[in-house]
């Protein structure tokens, strides 16, 4: 029997999201094509952990947070466990045959970096079947405030887009706040500064949330400004004779 399936807006879950990494003293001038010196496929390069918050759009409403690090726990494959196990838990409330739809993984970059990582450590440490692994992280929506922001910058050529940078987001939506590069973690790991670690790591999640709510703001503004502008228009064509 075919089971209709319904969209229900007031169950999305978005679930921002921000990993920390740790590059070694040697491959920190490593040459790469796009200057990312973090790869998850060199063994000596780590995955310190991350920051999660679940957030309810239609309430404006945090309902979680949570962190996974690697010294909480025994080492980095009992961490992607407890991150897998965090992640399966968000997907509970679509298991209801009746909803349609999926999490949402948001974040900054997290399509090029974020989610790709855990995919493969997840895959070299055999967290989980591989199968179910992809549907995990890949089942999820992906909302990254890079690519979905691109429209509300200024395009200097009509066909030119190209997703906007951190710098870019926290200057347009966060008046310009300041954050140090993501490879000052890695002089706070070899200071064994763990507490600034997950610290500054939690405080990128906040600015996240904060950068998505001005950005869809700033949407409610231009849509109520161009709503005003249509009906100035109307009212002053001249009547049909």
């Amino acid at each position: 029997m075919r089971v209709e399936r319904r969209f229900f807006p007031d169950r999305t879950r978005i679930l921002f999201f921000d990993l920390e990494y740790y590059v070694p003293p040697e491959d920190r001038a490593r040459p790469t094509l796009s200057g990312m010196r973090f790869s998850p496929h060199v063994p000596s390069h780590r995955l310190l952990g991350g920051a999660f918050l679940t957030y309810l759009p239609m309430l404006d409403r945090v309902a979680s947070r949570h962190a996974f690090w690697t010294w909480s726990h025994a080492d980095e494959a009992a961490m992607l466990r407890a991150m897998c196990a965090h992640l399966q838990a968000e997907w509970k409330p679509y298991a209801d045959p009746h909803q349609e739809g999926t999490p949402i993984l948001a974040g900054i970059g997290i399509g090029h970096s974020d989610v790709p990582c855990l995919a493969a450590r997840i895959a070299q440490h055999g967290v989980m079947d591989p199968v179910q692994a992809h549907d995990l992280l890949y089942g999820c929506r992906q909302l990254d405030l890079g690519v979905a922001s691109f429209g509300q910058f200024a395009l200097n050529h009509p066909y030119f887009a190209y997703p906007k940078t951190k710098r870019q987001l926290y200057e347009k939506y966060a008046d310009g706040k300041r954050i140090d590069p993501g490879r000052a973690v890695w002089d706070l790991c070899d200071r064994g500064d763990h507490a600034a670690i997950e610290a500054r790591c939690r405080e990128e999640v906040e600015d996240a949330l904060a950068i998505y709510r001005a950005m869809c703001e700033a949407k409610h503004r231009s849509d109520a400004g161009l709503k005003r502008l249509k009906q100035l228009r109307r009212r002053l064509e001249p009547a049909a004779p």
